[in-house]
């Protein structure tokens, strides 16, 4: 899409009759197609005419008619879910919340957990160093406290990582390209693991510590403990991935050794579409 396009998408929407007409057919129940006449009377409009006008500019982007009536698009129904998220309205309000973890620069346990107006960042009381970074949602925080709002952004967090890996965005279902990195830039890490959208450019980096915390028999190791890996917030998770050992080896693989005896190896494709597993 163009930044034409783009404007030309968005410019449909400055109406509050077309945004209520989108409302009203992601409303319905069963997604059950709705007359003219029917979803006149349920947006309430001023008169036929100004009403057939809107509808009209919506038709086909991202409202469909059928023989039986008018269904909204799947591009609609997203633009009415982001619209009830708040995501483009409401700045989440967050208080400051003291959290334990593992600090991989310094190794010390107190944390403060804050919110700057772009992301929500785990500190180190100690080094001051930034431990983990989270994109902080109006739906995070709405009825949570400030802990179960960053536990909910590290869930989302998770679920994003976990389907990067596979090679696919959760963002908008793109490509997902890998790439490691190594070296200085990236210490204390030993391996940063980049996943970037080749679609709409979303991008996630993280130690390939955290990004192992998926794989299945990580899983199954840390189960064997009594200890579910897939609900434990990842700053709780830090101290039991601490002293894993992370080699490169001459063919740009790398070895993972995460308990005892157990090594998990892995060699990126060069592939535009890339996984970690």
């Amino acid at each position: 899409m163009t930044r034409d396009d783009a404007e030309s998408a968005f410019a449909l929407l400055a109406s509050d009759i077309r945004l209520r007409i989108l409302e009203t057919l992601v409303d319905v129940p069963q997604q059950e197609p709705l007359s003219f006449t029917e979803l006149y009377d349920a947006v309430d409009a001023a008169n036929t005419s100004q009403f057939s006008y809107h509808l009209k500019e919506l038709t086909e982007q991202y409202v469909q008619h059928q023989e039986t009536g008018y269904v909204v698009t799947d591009a609609g129904r997203r633009i009415v879910q982001s619209i009830k998220a708040d995501e483009y309205t409401l700045q989440p309000k967050f208080d400051p919340v003291a959290i334990e973890t593992h600090c991989p620069y310094c190794g010390a346990t107190a944390a403060e957990a804050t919110y700057d107006g772009r992301l929500a960042t785990i500190d180190c009381l100690s080094c001051a160093n930034t431990v983990l970074r989270y994109e902080l949602r109006p739906g995070h925080v709405a009825k949570r406290s400030s802990l179960r709002a960053l536990e909910a952004a590290d869930r989302q967090m998770r679920g994003e990582l976990c389907s990067a890996v596979d090679g696919v965005c959760q963002r908008c279902g793109g490509s997902m390209k890998l790439e490691f990195i190594t070296g200085k830039e990236v210490d204390p890490a030993t391996v940063l693991v980049v996943c970037e959208c080749q679609h709409c450019m979303t991008t996630l980096s993280v130690p390939i510590e955290v990004a192992l915390l998926h794989h299945p028999e990580v899983i199954a190791k840390f189960w064997d403990d009594n200890l579910n890996v897939t609900t434990t917030p990842t700053w709780e998770l830090l101290s039991e991935i601490s002293d894993w050992d992370v080699e490169l080896d001459a063919s740009d693989g790398i070895m993972v050794e995460f308990s005892g005896n157990k090594h998990l190896r892995f060699e990126l494709e060069r592939e535009e579409e890339t996984q970690l597993w």
